[in-house]
């Protein structure tokens, strides 16, 4: 057994010695193909490393100039971008510049536009018909939106100019006017001096030119007569003369402000039909305050001290208290009578008929006092309507007309106020005459409550039989 065992290992190691031989042959083959091969890629490395180091000059020159183009494009593109931005600063400076240009072409045009209304309004009598053509026109531009470069306000403010030059130099027309103190309209020229306008007929007749005013033919100047002013004197102003004219430090306003007092009935015609109302309220007002001070008057009660020592003679002698009855006043004397008349009756039926009476005085003082309250009341009211209703009116002309007068803006104004006014002076008086009526009234029907009770007082005093019969139940 164990030869076979040693003998197997004796095989087996010889075996294993042939194929150890094999097995370092086939290493050293590998080793040497390895190497070849080693040897294969060490020369292809080193040609491609000569290759890539040949092309890599031109590659980096490329390299380089494509660098060079790109730094190139983006400072272009910088200067493109500074460029871009710096014309769209530009651009928006330049919108703002025309923005602000059209803003004043358009504040001028405006201007230009208030400027040649006010002239026109202010026109003085006798230019109406002369400068009429002229205003349309230059209006006429200032309508049109293409006017060329906004030449329509630089023409009307040569225009102004050239008016202001003319009437500084003195200028004559020719025109119709009418004096003040009759109506006939007479043919003549107009001369103005500054800010004064003279007429004088063509028959001679010469003076102050109040205002222009239209009628059926067409405008005419009222003109006030100059007595003062000779007519030597006047020819030589029309005909550009040295000599003397009257001149007015007002510039006739004051024949203006004379002319727009008016009298009474005007005055209340400018606050319409409010103003009439609260007129007719008024008149009503002040029919009740002399009725009422009728009443107070009628209502007649004597003085303390007088009461006094009729009471006395009441307590002592009824009949000859009934006697000295008509020296008393109405109020005091029908208030003693009627309590004379039933002092033998019981107390409390002597003060329920005086008391009937008081009450029968009271509302006899006292009627109509509330309307007057009512109308004291209702008349600012009224007179703040009024002014509602012009106040509504003037804006409307506001809508129409605009504002380019002042003047008769602030007349539409003062007549809307007669109103308030109005409700003013009738609301005032009579607030007044009511507080004064109201005190009065009271004040005697006080003093005639005071002297009942110091009647059933006298009467009664001292008198228990009938205090007693008052006690006992019924």
């Amino acid at each position: 057994m164990k030869a076979k065992i040693l003998f197997l290992c004796a095989l087996a190691a010889g075996v294993a010695g042939v194929a150890a031989d094999d097995f370092n042959q086939a290493v050293q083959k590998a080793a040497l193909d390895y190497a070849e091969r080693l040897r294969q890629a060490n020369v292809e490395l080193t040609a491609t490393r000569a290759k890539i180091a040949a092309d890599k000059a031109p590659m980096l020159s490329a390299m380089r100039v494509a660098e060079d183009r790109l730094i190139a494009a983006q400072e272009d593109m910088s200067r493109r971008t500074t460029a871009h931005d710096q014309a769209d600063e530009t651009r928006h400076r330049l919108q703002r510049d025309a923005e602000a240009l059209l803003r004043n072409r358009s504040y001028i045009t405006s201007v230009a536009q208030d400027g040649l209304k006010a002239f026109a309004d202010a026109t003085l009598p006798g230019e109406s018909e002369v400068l009429a053509e002229p205003l349309r026109a230059l209006q006429d531009q200032l309508d049109n939106p293409n006017n060329p470069e906004g030449k329509a306000p630089t023409d009307v403010a040569d225009f102004l100019f050239s008016q202001v030059a003319r009437e500084l130099g003195g200028a004559t027309v020719p025109g119709r006017g009418r004096f003040d103190n009759d109506n006939v309209v007479l043919a003549g020229s107009f001369a103005f001096v500054g800010p004064e306008v003279y007429f004088r007929s063509d028959k001679g007749r010469a003076g102050l030119v109040l205002r222009p005013r239209e009628e059926a033919a067409g405008p005419v100047a009222i003109v006030h007569a100059l007595p003062g002013w000779k007519a030597v004197e006047a020819e030589a102003l029309f005909q550009g003369r040295p000599g003397s004219i009257p001149a007015d430090p007002t510039v006739s306003k004051a024949f203006r402000l004379e002319e727009t007092r008016g009298d009474l009935l005007g005055h209340i015609a400018k606050g319409g039909m409010v103003a009439y109302a609260i007129v007719g309220v008024g008149l009503l007002s002040l029919l009740l305050i002399l009725m009422k001070t009728r009443d107070v008057i009628r209502l007649g009660v004597d003085a303390p001290a007088k009461v006094q020592a009729f009471l006395v003679q009441a307590g002592l002698d009824p009949a000859a208290a009934e006697r000295g009855l008509p020296a008393l006043k109405s109020a005091t004397r029908e208030l003693f009578a009627t309590g004379l008349k039933f002092r033998e009756q019981s107390k409390a039926t002597l003060e329920e008929h005086l008391q009937a009476l008081l009450l029968q005085q009271r509302l006899f003082a006292e009627r109509r006092l509330p309307l007057l309250a009512v109308i004291a009341t209702a008349s600012p009211l009224m007179g703040l309507l009024g002014t509602v209703v012009g106040m509504v009116r003037t804006f409307a002309l506001i809508t129409v007309f605009g504002t380019g007068n002042a003047g008769k803006l602030a007349g539409g104004i003062s007549e809307v106020l007669v109103a308030t006014e109005l409700g003013l002076l009738v609301a005032i008086p009579t607030l007044v005459a009511h507080g004064f009526l109201a005190h009065r009234v009271h004040k005697k029907l006080g003093m005639l409550e005071h002297y009942a009770l110091e009647f059933v007082t006298t009467v009664k005093a001292g008198d228990p039989l009938v205090d007693a019969e008052e006690d006992v139940p019924a």
